[in-house]
């Protein structure tokens, strides 16, 4: 008798333990939290690119470099704009507007640089550029507090 008693103390034991961490286990990042992480991330990605572009020197593999920081810029962008929706409403205007900012500076700029190119004057009209995009970017997204 005892022998089943003990056994079926263990059992609650082990039943109870178990409830425990799946119920632990649930209380994880809300999905908010997560998004949030996404934006941040993006956005240091982002900071990272623009720094790589406005380091480069002429050289034979500026534009390849150039090419992948722009790609790696806009896989970023559509990542900040897929957490949006996840955000809480606060966070998610202040991320709204400062990507929309960003969108449309960065769009202006590319505009100006093929509308004014030359090949006299192509160093400098994308130097000229990559510093309005660092511009772009601290007066948009470097404003979400991460």
């Amino acid at each position: 008798m005892r022998k089943v008693i003990r056994a079926r103390s263990r059992l609650t034991a082990v039943l109870v333990l178990a409830v425990a961490l799946l119920a632990l286990a649930g209380c994880g990042e809300s999905s908010q939290a997560k998004a949030y992480k996404q934006v941040c991330a993006a956005r240091s990605d982002i900071s990272k690119q623009i720094r790589t572009l406005t380091g480069l020197t002429l050289s034979s593999s500026s534009a390849s470099n150039a090419k992948g920081s722009f790609e790696a810029i806009g896989r970023d962008v559509t990542t900040i704009k897929a957490a949006q929706a996840k955000l809480d409403s606060s966070h998610r205007k202040t991320v709204e507007a400062a990507t929309h900012d960003f969108v449309t500076q960065v769009g202006a700029i590319a505009a100006g640089l093929t509308a004014h190119l030359s090949r006299g004057n192509a160093a400098t009209q994308f130097t000229a550029a990559l510093s309005q995009l660092a511009g772009a970017y601290n007066q948009t997204l470097a404003s979400i507090g991460c």
